[in-house]
């Protein structure tokens, strides 16, 4: 870690955020690589034995997967070098070379950017794929009832489509990793701080699916063609991520004031 002691701080901020980019880049780019070469192959070929409507349709169909285990993508690569820093005092080394809150805003930074291009890569590439790459099927008339979010963009402008959602689902992505990194500050079981927010995320969906409103899931802001388009309001896309949010404030706060927690061990 850098001192920033004699830098200007945006040289030093700089400095620190590469080198923190640097811990996690060998299992963040192994991931990036393996979910875009699948996310490629599927959507070049899944999409066979399905009937098939829009030139999109093929990419929604090969990435289906992500779409279920996105939170393992995203914490599982990223927020295991946390934990062993924090186990093994790496941050308590830290104190004397950078305050705590500059380094572990960096570091936040740092692991928000890489899973942010876990998941917005390999989805933005698989479109161009499905777009340009496979082999072309006859599109079959749109059936009666038919609805989709965004029809009017996804039809005519599909790339700009595939953008705009993919970038949608980095962010998403970035903040389901945040969760990770909250667990990763406080938690002392490496399983329960990389499986919580997928375990949280299942728990979720089943708990407002019980309740029947859908809309209100994390997965539906994540994956909003899940509902169709007349069921999907402005609300679906903020109230998962404002749930995660406060759960997340919550954890935070049984850590520090219940379980009497500190970040930095001494």
């Amino acid at each position: 870690m850098q001192t920033d002691k004699f830098q200007p701080k945006g040289t030093a901020a700089m400095q620190n955020f590469i080198l923190e980019g640097k811990k996690i880049a060998r299992p963040v780019l192994v991931t990036l690589c393996l979910l875009t070469l699948l996310a490629c192959i599927l959507s070049c070929t899944l999409y066979r034995e399905y009937t098939i409507h829009f030139e999109l349709d093929p990419w929604e169909i090969g990435t289906e997967f992500l779409s279920l285990l996105f939170p393992l993508f995203v914490t599982v690569p990223i927020c295991w070098q946390l934990y062993y820093e924090r186990r093994d005092r790496f941050l308590t080394y830290t104190l004397p070379r950078i305050s705590k809150r500059r380094y572990l805003a960096v570091k936040w930074c740092a692991c928000a950017v890489s899973a942010f291009l876990i998941i917005m890569l390999p989805y933005f590439i698989s479109a161009l794929f499905a777009l340009y790459v496979r082999a072309p099927q006859e599109l079959k008339p749109l059936p009666g009832g038919y609805s989709h979010i965004f029809l009017s963009l996804y039809a005519q402008k599909p790339v700009l489509y595939a953008l705009l959602l993919s970038v949608w689902k980095g962010l998403m992505g970035a903040l389901t990793m945040t969760f990770g990194f909250v667990l990763a500050l406080y938690g002392s079981n490496v399983f329960v701080i990389l499986t919580g927010p997928f375990i949280y995320v299942i728990l979720e969906n089943f708990f407002w699916a019980i309740l029947g409103v859908p809309e209100l899931r994390f997965v539906t802001a994540f994956e909003p063609t899940s509902l169709s388009a007349l069921a999907v309001p402005a609300l679906s896309f903020t109230a998962g991520p404002a749930l995660m949010c406060i759960v997340m404030g919550l954890v935070a706060f049984f850590f520090q004031k219940v379980k009497k927690r500190s970040i930095y061990l001494v």
